[in-house]
């Protein structure tokens, strides 16, 4: 078959009356699948109602960066596409700040609910307590057995950086791993893995790489064996914050302080363009610490698994182009398909043996995991010379980006100006994702059902 370029106004690309054009197949381009800049009609008997959820920023262009000229994330249409391709009925609602009672009853009667609103967006602009509102009233929907992903919940226990602490023993994680909640945790624990190897600080907020520090011991020897030495708040450290790999050089009080209270004048004074204060409203409001050993190999790039639930859609190695890590700066990117030689130690460890461990070790155990999230992971030299072993460094679920089609967003155009490509093989990911989705409902379904005793 061969579809031509999608005229403005249609939802599909369609094949057109050539020969009445006197027009010849050579003189266009030719597609082999149909494209849907708009939703796909319902099926006629839906397995499902999915809803994709999404929200607009008051008083924003666009309603956010993330959106197209129509005010849409350009990657939702091609998700409840998605959802509709695998026999289930799927629309776009809004969720409106100060209409949240009118959305409370627009959501009812969906068996399930995908979230596509960008971590602090529902703070932007809004009346106090919106994040706090809609998270509740998300978790009321999944009393009610609706699924949502991703939850309030899994958002926390997995997004957080201190789930790296609760992974630690997994295959891929790092055992010598630890969390800080308070200045007193911080300054016990810090000053005795600091003495010992270099290590990463890592805060709980920012995603830009802000706030995570490369830290290393200077003028000073490392001791042989982790708790054989602490280090006094007049030792001296040399920093590297990952945003923009700028380097400082603070004594550890002024580092605590500047962790603890920002940029006092006891911290001393600083280049970085973020405040500090990473424990600022305790554990509760996301205040923590996470610290891990310097894997001085994250300099090779990082690891992306790209995943929906339980499966591997795609590897991607991030190689930066200048300093030691891909977070925060630009980087060089290589794909691999699920099966490749190069990661498939790697895959076999995490999708073979964490991922089945991974709900439990989280503490998310009674949901499903998110439709789609990344691990991404740290090379580090393997027990055996010669090899290489992969550490988990991030996870992310939380409203994760399809590149191909977010690459548009953020000025006027829309879905339909994603090349064709891109948008063929963004797809593959959405398609995925709607088989999931449905595949999820189906074993919900099933697992009800058997519940209640009907075969």
């Amino acid at each position: 078959a061969c579809w031509a370029p999608r005229p403005p106004d249609s939802s599909t690309l369609r094949s057109p009356r050539l020969t009445a054009m006197g027009a010849s197949l050579s003189s266009v381009q030719c597609f082999p699948e149909p494209r849907y800049n708009t939703l796909m009609p319902t099926p006629a008997n839906p397995k499902f109602r999915v809803a994709v959820v999404e929200f607009n920023v008051p008083d924003t262009p666009n309603g956010g960066t993330d959106k197209g000229g129509d005010g849409h994330r350009v990657d939702s249409v091609p998700i409840a596409n998605g959802v509709i391709k695998a026999g289930g009925h799927c629309e776009i609602v809004k969720y409106f700040h100060d209409k949240h009672d009118d959305f409370a009853q627009q959501v009812q009667g969906f068996n399930a609910l995908i979230v596509r609103i960008n971590p602090g967006q529902l703070s932007q602009g809004t009346t106090p307590g919106t994040q706090e509102r809609f998270d509740a009233l998300m978790n009321a929907q999944m009393k009610k057995g609706v699924i949502v992903w991703s939850s309030p919940d899994v958002q926390t226990k997995m997004g957080a950086k201190d789930a790296l602490v609760q992974i630690k023993n997994l295959s891929t994680g790092l055992s010598d791993t630890f969390a800080y909640y308070t200045k007193a945790e911080l300054s016990k624990t810090f000053k005795k893995t600091m003495a010992f190897q270099p290590r990463v600080l890592k805060q709980n907020r920012g995603s830009a790489g802000e706030g995570i520090w490369l830290c290393w011991l200077e003028g000073k020897e490392y001791c042989k064996k982790f708790g054989d030495a602490t280090l006094d708040d007049k030792d001296k450290l040399k920093l590297m914050e990952m945003n923009d790999n700028h380097v400082e050089y603070h004594t550890v009080g002024e580092f605590l302080e500047f962790c603890v209270n920002g940029p006092t004048k006891k911290a001393g004074e600083w280049k970085s363009t973020f405040p500090g204060k990473y424990l600022e409203g305790g554990k509760k409001a996301g205040g923590q610490l996470v610290d891990q050993r310097l894997l001085p190999r994250i300099s090779e790039g990082e690891v992306r698994m790209l995943m929906v639930k339980d499966k591997l859609h795609v590897i991607i190695h991030k190689k930066p182009e200048s300093g030691l890590s891909a977070v925060g700066g630009n980087s060089v990117y290589t794909y691999y398909e699920p099966g490749s030689p190069e990661y498939a130690d790697l895959e076999a460890k995490f999708l073979g043996t964490d991922i089945p461990q991974l709900r439990v070790a989280l503490g998310i155990q009674n949901e499903p995991l998110p439709l789609l999230w990344t691990a991404d992971f740290i090379p580090m030299d393997g027990a055996i010379p010669g090899t290489t072993e992969y550490v988990v460094g991030e996870f992310n679920c939380s409203c994760v980006g399809i590149s191909k089609f977010q690459a548009v967003c953020g000025g006027v155009k829309t879905l339909k100006d994603v090349p064709y490509a891109d948008y063929v093989e963004a797809s593959k990911l959405t398609d995925l994702m709607g088989q999931t989705a449905i595949e999820i409902l189906e074993e919900q379904a099933q697992a009800q059902m058997k519940g209640a005793g009907v075969n």
